[in-house]
This record gives structure tokens, C-alpha cells and sequence, in this order.
């Protein structure tokens, strides 16, 4: 009396035992590269916890259209600095800066002046005081007109930076 053997790949018979040393490879090939992307999924999983969301890493950040070019930004829990440079070839007079979620800095009466390539900085009072360690985040409307000229243009943006 012989022992039968149930099991596929102990028997020898040729492309079966060759399928089964497939299989065999193949799942642990599977099996290495299994725990190997479970635990980069843990690394950046602990990481996320630890340092939280990037984004609030990330620095302050302005932005304005052309002819406008944005220099510097300072979040204050009152007020927000601004610094623009004039990129056009000619003189702007700036009459009115909006800001999203902060407040307007009306200068109509006496528009502030700012020669070709020249830096001029503004600061905007906020209506309601902002919230120390929250980020800050709106947009930003220029509007001025060019020297000499009636017509009002306007340069958009957006500002974000966490406030001290």
C-alpha cells in the first residue's frame, strides 16, 4: 500500500512542481515588499502625527499681479505689512488695498505715490484683531491708477502667513 500525497506541490511530476516554486517565489516576493510598505505607511502615518500638517510649517506668502511685484509680508495679530515694488515703466498712484478677511486701507483723499521700480510698504489695520498661532489667509486688491490718469486699474492677489 502506497501513500498518496495530497499536496500539489510535493508531488513530482514535472510542471507542477515548477508552478508551485512560481507561486512559492511569487508570494514571497509579496510578502517582503508587504511589510516593507506597511512600515513606510507607519513612518509617514507617526511623522504626520508628530509634526503635524505641513502646511502650517510652510512661511508667510504674498502674491500680487503685474505691474505689481510683492517684496515682503509681515502678520501681525492687529495689522498686516505689506511691501510692493512698481514693475510698470511709469509712476502709479495707489488709491485703495483690500484684504480678504482683514480690512481696507482707503487712501482716495491722498493716493500714495510709487515711482517706477520703486518699493512703497503699507500697512493694513484689521477690523477684528486675529487669533495668535492660527494661519492667515485672504486676498488682496490693489487698486491705483497710472500717474496723470483718471482711470482706476487693479492688481489682485493673496496673502497667507501664520500670525505670532
Amino acid at each position: 500500500m502506497t501513500k498518496r500525497r495530497t499536496h500539489a506541490c510535493t508531488q513530482n511530476q514535472g510542471r507542477q512542481l515548477v508552478s508551485c516554486k512560481r507561486s512559492q517565489a511569487a508570494m514571497e516576493f509579496l510578502m517582503t515588499y508587504g511589510w516593507a510598505i506597511l512600515a513606510a505607511v507607519i513612518v509617514v502615518g507617526v511623522l504626520w502625527y508628530m509634526i503635524g500638517n505641513p502646511a502650517n510649517l510652510a512661511g508667510s506668502n504674498f502674491q500680487i499681479s503685474a505691474p505689481l511685484v510683492s517684496n515682503a509680508l509681515n502678520v501681525g495679530t492687529t495689522q498686516l505689512e505689506i511691501e510692493i515694488r512698481n514693475g510698470a515703466a511709469e509712476s502709479l498712484d495707489v488709491s485703495e488695498i483690500n484684504i480678504v478677511n482683514c480690512g481696507i486701507l482707503d487712501l482716495t483723499a491722498l493716493p500714495t505715490t510709487v515711482n517706477a521700480g520703486s518699493l512703497q510698504a503699507f500697512t493694513v489695520v484689521c477690523a477684528t484683531a486675529l487669533t495668535s498661532g492660527d494661519r492667515f489667509n485672504g486676498d488682496v486688491t490693489l487698486s491705483y491708477a497710472k500717474a496723470g490718469s483718471s482711470v482706476t486699474q487693479t492688481a489682485t492677489g493673496s496673502i497667507s502667513g501664520r500670525v505670532p
